[in-house]
């Protein structure tokens, strides 16, 4: 009888400081379904070996020499290549409230952790951004917009103009996840599946250029859409 072998998480860590880079290539190869497949010192050379490793999930610092996170995070996402999985990148801070976090996730991060969060909070953070979810709570989200996002000139704009690709339904959705509901209270509130409220969510992503339902929240926010 053949045992099927389940596909490992390719891991890459991208900061500049060696210590905490060897502590997190320990934690993730302590994990059966992880494996970290590569590092690097800054951005630049991260965005290397993202690409030939084909990552699946990149831990990111922020503030690195060469290339910070910000422009790694925003050319990660631009440029790979379209036979390889758009990898998943979490922000490595010191900080909760800090605006590099904040423009490296509206550059298409999908959360951000604090480098003194538990290995278990960490390993977590991992598989959750490889299922296609955030790392960041609503109440996490709000407060990094309402700090740092500025509402566009375009804020008065009719909705209709800002959100015109989408259908009636996908802006219902739409601004449901703006406010930070989850799958299953936005399924509840729009009396659909969570299984439908997934292909809606894809569906606004790929309509609006968005890469996850956190810059959903900064797009709606700095078009005038919400008000917190």
């Amino acid at each position: 009888m053949s045992v099927v072998q389940q596909t490992r998480i390719r891991v890459v860590i991208i900061d500049d400081q060696p210590l905490f880079v060897s502590g997190m290539q320990m934690l993730v190869e302590s994990q059966g379904d992880l494996e970290c497949v590569g590092s690097a010192g800054n951005g630049r050379a991260g965005i290397e070996v993202v690409h030939r490793e084909r990552a699946d999930v990149v831990l990111m610092d922020v503030r690195m020499p060469v290339m910070d996170g910000i422009e790694a995070t925003a050319r990660i996402l631009s440029t790979s290549p379209s036979a390889a999985p758009v990898p998943r990148i979490i922000i490595l801070t010191t900080f909760q409230r800090d605006e590099a976090v904040f423009q490296a996730i509206r550059s298409g991060a999908s959360g951000f952790i604090t480098k003194d969060a538990t290995p278990e909070f960490i390993l977590a953070a991992i598989r959750t951004v490889y299922a296609g979810k955030s790392v960041l709570a609503p109440t996490a989200t709000f407060e990094l917009v309402k700090q740092f996002a500025t509402a566009s000139a375009a804020q008065d704009r009719p909705l209709e103009l800002a959100i015109a690709a989408l259908s009636g339904r996908e802006r219902e959705i739409f601004l449901l996840t703006a406010r930070g509901l989850s799958n299953a209270e936005i399924a509840a509130a729009a009396y659909v599946s969570e299984a439908t409220v997934k292909s809606h969510v894809r569906a606004i992503l790929a309509k609006l250029g968005l890469q996850s339902r956190v810059q959903v929240v900064i797009f709606a926010y700095e078009n005038g859409l919400l008000r917190y």
